[in-house]
């Protein structure tokens, strides 16, 4: 008998909407039912609301509500849906560079993917990931692998994360080989095989940039085009940016 990987069992015409939609992004099959339909009972993930819930149980359940985060349920769902329930390791691997892949493993399994299109956006969602491991498994391990293949980046990318949670564990990780695909989600590949890869410590020497002038060109070229051509800096500009005496962030700001 087939089974649908995910059942959607909701009277609720906003949640359900709010979970299709997810369910298309994820590339999941997924059957919209009642909590009393047998094909609840034969999909890997049951997902419904506290108020369709009633007093039905099924093995592997998420419950949502029209708050709906939809990375956090992405997590929950694609965690369920590969049997991870208390994974110890959560790694988020990064791979920054004019676009930032950003890839979550539980024990070895991909639970998420997704790319930022700046170092502070890449950090946001490091945290938001960092919470959501700690309030789905409590007791699981988490630190973050950063790639270098480009130091301007992954630099930019240390220094944000580490002014915001100092006590962050990050990992340095050599990107050889990193690279095996082409394409818009190239990066979340990289990304993902970062995050399988056992890194050395950061070091203050870490968040050090020399002004070098290759540097300051891929700042210009990163402004322009993340402020599609609103916003032009200096050299002045990208070089104390460098030097960490203004911030990216400071600049993108501006142009908004």
């Amino acid at each position: 008998m087939f089974k649908w990987p995910v059942a959607i069992a909701t009277e609720n015409p906003r949640v359900l909407y709010l979970i299709i939609e997810l369910l298309k992004d994820l590339g999941l099959e997924f059957v919209v039912c009642t909590t009393d339909d047998t094909r609840c009972e034969q999909a890997k993930v049951v997902i419904t609301t506290q108020e369709d819930l009633l007093n039905y149980e099924y093995n592997s359940l998420v419950v949502v509500d029209e708050r709906l985060d939809p990375d956090f349920t992405s997590v929950e769902i694609m965690s369920r849906l590969n049997d991870v329930y208390e994974p110890t390791l959560a790694v988020v691997g990064i791979d920054p560079g004019m676009r930032f892949g950003v890839a979550l493993v539980l024990d070895g399994v991909v639970t998420y993917k997704n790319s930022q299109t700046s170092p502070s956006a890449a950090v946001r969602l490091t945290l938001r990931l960092n919470s959501y491991v700690k309030r789905l498994f409590p007791s699981c391990y988490m630190i973050v692998r950063v790639g270098t293949g480009s130091k301007l980046y992954s630099t930019l990318y240390l220094r944000d994360a580490l002014g915001q949670y100092p006590n962050l564990g990050v990992e340095l990780v050599n990107e050889h080989h990193t690279t095996l695909s082409v394409g818009v989600t190239s990066d979340q590949s990289s990304a993902i095989l970062i995050a399988g890869r056992v890194g050395r410590q950061h070091t203050d020497t870490d968040t050090i940039l020399e002004p070098k002038d290759g540097y300051i060109r891929s700042l210009q070229q990163f402004v322009r085009r993340s402020t599609h051509d609103k916003r032009d800096i200096s050299k002045e500009e990208a070089r104390s940016i460098l030097l960490d005496k203004i911030s990216l962030d400071s600049i993108l700001d501006d142009a908004n």
